[in-house]
């Protein structure tokens, strides 16, 4: 009872953690979303001391619009950099996965890799989104993951952003119990951890995760009528390489 208990209270505080970070989130982007209206209006406004006919007025204004247009677009590409508001980064990660409990001990660690997407939404905090896959034990195990977050960076420190990320999402781990028999359920987990990102350029980036991500527990009857428990946690130390546009 104490360790479900515990779990249930890990669960709680992580899933309230997260909706704090996405109600933070969601301000950032509806703030944003209001400076940019406002400058879009400053820039369309007559001066007082303009006296035009009408059609110089309409063509002075769309001059001066399209002037302005490409103005912020030139802005906005020089100050886009990996994770900067406004920035789409996607990346390849590969690492180790280091199975925990009985999952450690029946199977072992193994190779894996992700698909990893950021979207910047503001200085500090980032979409985050994932679907990861790895094989053990000759296939007798595998795990495929989607998975999406709150990335919060804790500092920018010359090229290098240190951050932590956590969330929930979809995990399917695959059994092979035997030559005519497999289960493959989909439960639900959380996951968390710390990484740093290098900017190489103002395009590409270099990185460094340790994700921890726990598995919610389920049970499952099997064709024999025996019960399995679905339930594991594990670590992913991953190294990535990626794009921003």
């Amino acid at each position: 009872m104490q360790r479900h208990g515990n779990i249930q209270a890990r669960v709680l505080y992580f899933a309230a953690l997260a909706a704090v970070m996405n109600l933070f989130s969601l301000i950032t982007i509806e703030k944003n979303a209001t400076a940019s209206t406002s400058t879009s209006n400053s820039w369309a406004t007559k001066p007082s001391w303009a006296a035009q006919t009408p059609d110089e007025n309409t063509s002075a204004r769309s001059r001066r619009q399209s002037t302005a247009s490409r103005d912020r677009d030139r802005e906005s590409q020089s100050l886009l950099s990996p994770f900067s508001p406004g920035s789409n980064n996607l990346s390849l990660d590969v690492g180790q996965i280091f199975l925990f409990g009985d999952l450690g001990s029946t199977y072992g660690d193994s190779i894996g890799m992700q698909l990893h997407y950021t979207y910047g939404v503001s200085e500090m905090f980032s979409f985050d989104s994932s679907f990861g896959y790895s094989s053990h034990a000759e296939g007798k195990y595998s795990l495929s993951t989607l998975v999406s977050g709150v990335r919060m960076n804790l500092s920018w420190f010359d090229k290098v952003i240190p951050y932590i990320n956590f969330g929930l999402g979809f995990y399917r781990p695959s059994y092979d119990l035997s030559p005519t028999q497999s289960l493959s359920p989909l439960v639900f987990g959380l996951h968390a951890g710390p990484g740093v990102n290098l900017e190489l350029t103002k395009q590409m980036f270099f990185g460094a995760s340790l994700t921890f991500h726990d598995l919610f527990g389920a049970t499952k009857r099997l064709q024999d009528g025996a019960t399995f428990e679905i339930n594991g946690t594990y670590t992913a130390f991953l190294l990535s390489v990626g794009v921003t546009f």
